[in-house]
């Protein structure tokens, strides 16, 4: 007689009659007196055992059917429709689709750990995305330097603590605190979040400081004062609707200052009954422009003008704002080579050996013992001649006599003539090579590689 199978909510799945078998699910189903019979029940053993183990889902699956999904490595149960991954909450920067109510989501974009409701994600939490970082109330216990505990709520915005709610006496943490010194009672504000205040309208105050509002000047109106002001602090005083000015005092230095971002200081004359601009402080570059003639300790001699900063750093004039005539002696100079711009046929480095030629000016000098060499681009000239003509990209400093670093190739002795070993690059002349055209200068090193490297020579060319 057949057997009839039954599935676990006693609805029939299948009657399979004797001597034959079902696959109408992925197990096989075996009929009575079929032959060969064992084959078939010790697969659907081992395939129970694995979960049906595969890279791909098995057939014919039923309701709440397991599945070992080998190549993302999950568990999954067939849901009627679609397998479900049970083994871990879904990881991903977009929503998973076919979710049943507490289906969990890891949102990777946001940092947030969501659940399906039934028919959207909510998050549970952090409340802030990852974009926006730690954002809101968090409660925390602080201890205090006398190793006593409080609880406190932080407030967050963006991983700064803007301000922390205590009920306690004031207190300091044992463990600093960023713009939070001590903590006392109510709400207490950061000292590092700037123009920190509470935003709202008090009706009223009983005393300011402990003094009546009678002992004040007026802030909404014009007031007079018949005797002089003082200010008998070192913090001084301050200009402007929003301080933007400032005398105040350090040490012994008197400071004026405009406190506002990129803001000028203006010091004005009367010239002729017409307010003039006499000399200007750049806010923005901290540069001193004076309206006219800038005559330094007039009626004096001039010892000297010194650059405050990093030697080699800052420029006199600029390009395009060069001055006409300049009436000075020089004495030194820093870089050790006379140097012009020419316009090049390509991008080269410093010490690249250059000759007359390609579709501009210059090219590189591609052969060997060439008579047609005419220089090396300099690193840093000392006198830079044709300085506007471009950039080091296309009007690279050619050097054309002095000292500079030169690329080349090959054992060098101090001392040796160095000629063309083309492709850009310098080798060391025999004696019987050398020409009055060729020679490129001489060594002021040796090189001890057979090797690509550089070596300072002193260049003249002719």
């Amino acid at each position: 007689m057949s057997y009839t199978i039954n599935l676990t909510d006693g609805t029939i799945f299948a009657v399979v009659a004797d001597g034959t078998i079902n696959t109408d699910s992925s197990q096989t189903l075996v009929g009575k007196n079929y032959a060969g019979y064992g084959e078939f029940l010790n697969e659907n053993y081992i395939r129970l055992l694995e979960n049906a183990s595969n890279t791909s889902a098995p057939g014919a699956p039923l309701t709440g059917q397991l599945w070992w999904d080998k190549t993302n490595s999950v568990m999954k149960v067939y849901n009627g429709t679609v397998f479900k991954v049970i083994s871990a909450a879904t990881a991903s920067a977009s929503q998973p689709s076919s979710n049943i109510a507490g289906d969990l989501w890891f949102d990777t974009t946001n940092g947030q750990l969501k659940a399906y409701s039934g028919s959207a994600f909510v998050t549970i939490g952090p409340a802030s995305t990852s974009g926006e970082g730690t954002s809101g109330a968090i409660v925390t216990t602080i201890t205090d330097n006398g190793a006593s505990d409080h609880v406190v709520v932080q407030m967050y915005v963006n991983n700064v603590i803007c301000g922390i709610w205590s009920k306690d006496a004031t207190f300091t943490p044992a463990a600093a605190i960023s713009g939070f010194a001590t903590i006392g009672p109510g709400l207490n504000m950061s000292t590092t979040v700037t123009n920190a205040v509470f935003n709202g309208t008090a009706t009223n105050a009983d005393t300011l400081d402990t003094l009546n509002s009678t002992s004040f000047m007026r802030s909404d109106a014009a007031t007079s004062n018949n005797t002089s002001i003082s200010v008998l602090s070192d913090t001084g005083l301050y200009v402007g609707g929003d301080s933007d000015g400032r005398l105040f005092v350090t040490g012994t230095d008197v400071y004026v200052a405009n406190q506002t971002q990129d803001g000028d200081i203006i010091m004005t004359v009367n010239d002729g009954g017409v307010t003039t601009t006499a000399l200007t402080i750049d806010g923005a570059t901290a540069g001193l422009v004076a309206s006219k003639t800038l005559t330094i300790n007039s009626g004096n001699a001039v010892t000297a003008i010194i650059n405050g900063g990093t030697g080699g750093v800052g420029n006199i004039g600029a390009s395009g704002q060069g001055f006409n005539t300049i009436f000075a002696k020089a004495t030194t100079a820093e870089y050790a080579d006379m140097a012009e711009r020419f316009h090049a046929d390509a991008e080269y480095t410093s010490g690249t050996v250059v000759e007359l030629g390609g579709i501009n000016e210059i090219t590189l000098a591609v052969d060997e013992l060439s008579n047609n060499v005419f220089g090396v681009v300099s690193t840093q000239p000392a006198y830079l001649m044709n300085g506007n003509a471009g950039t080091n990209a296309t009007h690279p400093p050619i050097a054309m006599s002095g000292r500079v670093p030169v690329n080349v190739m090959g054992f060098i002795t101090k001392g040796d003539r160095l000629v063309s070993a083309g492709n850009g690059v310098a080798r060391s002349a025999n004696l019987d090579e050398t020409t009055a055209f060729n020679v490129i200068g001489r060594a002021l090193e040796s090189k001890t590689d057979e090797g690509i490297g550089s070596v300072e020579a002193i260049v003249k060319i002719v």
